[in-house]
């Protein structure tokens, strides 16, 4: 093994514990109380926040800005894609996939590429638009600009499996990810799941989600 790859499962290993400290955080805060009378399903509203609540013509104001939630979606399909194949990069299995299957070869790398650009491009929107130039804070640089680097050393692994230095410049891009994930926005994998469940626990309980249809 890789004196990188060594690094990267370490820095995975302190990723893991941290996260894991932050979710036993999460889990002692304990459901809300709601003393208000219960009219609705929490169950129900659970399901709606996680589900249709998040499609853009049910948010503030997603809607109004339909490219810029698209590249969010492809940004995080590449995120998690990306976490994928660098466990799967650890079995030589996959490795000799992608040196042997010319299809793969090229194609998880064009996919991740995409993913890359749809970073790349929320980056720049960040520096250009003068409205998120002041709402953005040097956390929101870093993040986007660690999980993009990450995709793209992905997409340049993916593409030369066998080259040294671009397989230790991988992990060592890998395990500054793994390291900053606990102590910046980027733990907000965790702190997501938790904020649709109290949304969706406050507006179920009051029967406000599911929304329901006009009559």
């Amino acid at each position: 093994m890789l004196v990188t790859q060594i690094i990267a499962l370490i820095a995975l290993a302190i990723c893991f514990v941290l996260m894991c400290a932050h979710f036993i955080r999460i889990v002692r805060l304990g459901k809300p109380k709601d003393f208000s009378e219960k009219s609705g399903s929490v169950a129900k509203g659970v399901a709606y926040s996680n589900t249709v609540a998040m499609m853009p013509q049910n948010k503030e104001s997603a809607y109004l800005h339909l490219p810029s939630y698209a590249l969010g979606i492809l940004f995080h399909i590449g995120i998690f894609s990306c976490m994928l194949i660098f466990v799967l990069s650890f079995f030589d299995f996959f490795n000799q996939w992608l040196i042997n299957d010319k299809g793969i070869h090229y194609l998880l790398p064009a996919l991740t590429a995409v993913t890359a650009f749809a970073g790349c491009c929320l980056f720049v929107k960040r520096l250009v638009n003068r409205n998120l130039r002041n709402l953005t804070n040097p956390d929101d640089y870093l993040s986007n600009g660690f999980t993009t680097l990450f995709q793209i050393a992905t997409t340049l692994y993916l593409l030369m499996p066998a080259c040294s230095c671009m397989v230790n410049t991988y992990y060592i891009m890998a395990a500054i990810l793994f390291l900053y994930m606990p102590v910046g926005k980027l733990k907000h994998v965790l702190y997501f799941f938790s904020a649709r469940f109290h949304l969706g626990f406050f507006y179920g309980w009051r029967n406000v989600w599911p929304q329901k249809k006009d009559a």
